[in-house]
């Protein structure tokens, strides 16, 4: 049986010797709203859930899975990809925002629109001048970081075939730009659909497109 979200929220309390009035300080949330997530009397928002995650140092994703999510383990990186897709939908879903859903189809879209802009000297330029400073300002979003790195050292010193470099560029573009199907600064989810792009591309690039 999977675990209540309020009583995960309970658990770690415990765990960590943290009171629901700290936590309240900490989150900016009504005690007696803790009070209630805690005692399955109301569901946590998306934003108390961020909060939350922030606070006790739980991966967001963790606390969005044990609200029902149905998110399982991924064994393979298509899973992988689908339950990000999953978790953005739902986010999208569930906050007061204009943005519509998010599908793995206009992800490709964006993604085959760039590919385009790769192969001229404005796209590639664009790719050289802007992706350090992105990189910077992005910070450390995880392992998928650390892949972009190497696709733009690769798209950079041109190490591949004219479709690798093409499909490498795509995601870079599709990383530095302020025109992705999701914003950065949409948080938590700003980089997600980033992390998703480089696995659309490393699973073309591991195909043989």
């Amino acid at each position: 049986m999977s675990q209540n979200i309020g009583d995960f929220i309970k658990e770690q309390l415990e765990r960590k010797h943290i009171s629901m009035r700290t936590l309240s300080k900490q989150t900016n949330i009504n005690i007696s709203t803790i009070s209630r997530i805690i005692n399955h009397k109301r569901k946590p928002t998306n934003q108390h859930l961020v909060e939350i995650s922030k606070a006790l140092d739980i991966p967001f994703e963790e606390l969005l899975h044990k609200t029902g999510l149905p998110i399982k383990e991924a064994e393979n990186p298509i899973n992988d990809i689908q339950a990000s897709i999953i978790m953005i939908d739902h986010f999208l879903k569930q906050s007061d925002n204009r943005y519509d859903s998010f599908s793995m189809e206009k992800l490709k879209k964006k993604l085959h629109s760039y590919e385009k802009d790769v192969e001229t000297e404005n796209g590639r330029r664009f790719i050289v001048d802007n992706f350090q400073k992105k990189k910077e300002n992005a910070g450390d979003h995880g392992a998928y970081m650390k892949q972009m790195s190497t696709f733009f050292h690769r798209f950079f010193h041109k190490k591949g075939t004219r479709k690798e470099l093409v499909l490498m560029g795509a995601a870079l573009i599709y990383f530095i730009s302020t025109a992705d199907v999701i914003p950065d600064y949409l948080f938590p989810i700003g980089y997600l659909d980033d992390a998703v792009a480089v696995q659309v591309v490393m699973n073309l690039l591991s195909n043989k497109y």
